[in-house]
């Protein structure tokens, strides 16, 4: 991270922090600006602090409760229109969630993206995380986004389980800015026990946002974050049934073809990470588009 020379380095941090969000669309709280904040641990008195001086007074806008960059004070009503839109999508996320715990071996669901961030725009999506046990990931995947298609087509298109994880792999190959803000954004909705494995097994998170400590705080009306199984008889026994020879060979198959997909063919290689028997590729051209969107706004800033 490029340090500017008229700031210090939380107040540097700081900025770097409000213009990631920015790409967005997303101006930020002191709270959230305390707990994504790049690369130092403080306090939120910290960022108060600096938020409260003259270094940072000239390139940053506020309405009093969120903080942008200069010019971008068009950023609040929109801020405050998606925080609307994502309330109004917490039921069906609810009942995605419940669905999505009720499948066989799925150990833990927690969602991610726009709605998980409070930032739901008019053509979103509703993510999920999903970490299954080790040699179910590939068929639990294939079911999903099978499912996903069919709601695109048939329903709203808001199903978008996206980012799978095996018990028996965790930490995540991939480290960076992008990867540590959805891990440590996303909202666990079953399986608690597991996402603290999760969060453990990439401590990693810490060097990117060291004050992002457990799950983010949601303020949910009219309903628990505890999505529950719609039915534990049927998934043990789906559980059951796909330990069989006929389940484990559905796994091989559906995992030696998705490899094969990512690692090897022309079309998508270079634009997803390695996959294996128990680790998902994850898209690396967003991450790319999005790591350089922010850097631009930094070296905007140096050029000042």
């Amino acid at each position: 991270m490029t340090v500017v020379l008229s700031m210090n380095k939380l107040e540097t941090a700081i900025y770097s922090t409000i213009a990631y969000r920015d790409i967005f669309h997303f101006p930020v709280s002191v709270p959230e600006i305390h707990r994504y904040l790049h690369g130092i641990r403080c306090t939120p008195g910290d960022v108060q602090h600096a938020l409260d001086g003259p270094a940072l007074a000239r390139h940053l806008e506020t309405d009093g409760t969120y903080h942008a960059l200069h010019g971008r004070t068009d950023l609040f009503a929109i801020r405050r229109t998606r925080r609307e839109l994502s309330r109004r999508q917490w039921p069906t996320a609810r009942r995605y969630a419940r669905f999505l715990a009720s499948l066989p071996n799925v150990r833990m669901v927690a969602m991610t993206g726009s709605l998980a961030a409070g930032n739901f725009p008019p053509d979103g999506d509703i993510d999920f995380l999903l970490v299954t046990d080790a040699g179910t990931m590939w068929r639990t995947r294939a079911f999903c986004r099978l499912l996903a298609l069919a709601d695109a087509k048939l329903a709203k298109g808001l199903f978008c389980p996206n980012t799978f994880l095996s018990l028996a792999a965790l930490p995540l190959a991939r480290r960076s800015l992008y990867d540590a803000q959805e891990l440590c954004q996303m909202i666990p909705l079953y399986g608690l026990d597991v996402y603290e494995t999760v969060r453990e097994a990439n401590a990693w998170t810490a060097d990117w946002l060291p004050n992002a400590v457990g799950a983010p705080p949601v303020d949910v009306q009219g309903g628990s974050l505890n999505c529950i199984p719609y039915t534990t008889a049927l998934k043990r026994a789906g559980e059951w049934l796909l330990a069989s020879p006929l389940g484990r060979a559905l796994e091989g198959l559906e995992a030696r073809r998705k490899i094969h997909r990512f690692n090897e063919t022309d079309r998508l290689k270079g634009a997803w990470t390695r996959s294996t028997r128990e680790s998902h590729s994850m898209w690396d051209e967003m991450r790319l588009k999005i790591e350089a969107a922010w850097q631009a706004r930094m070296d905007e800033l140096v050029a000042r």
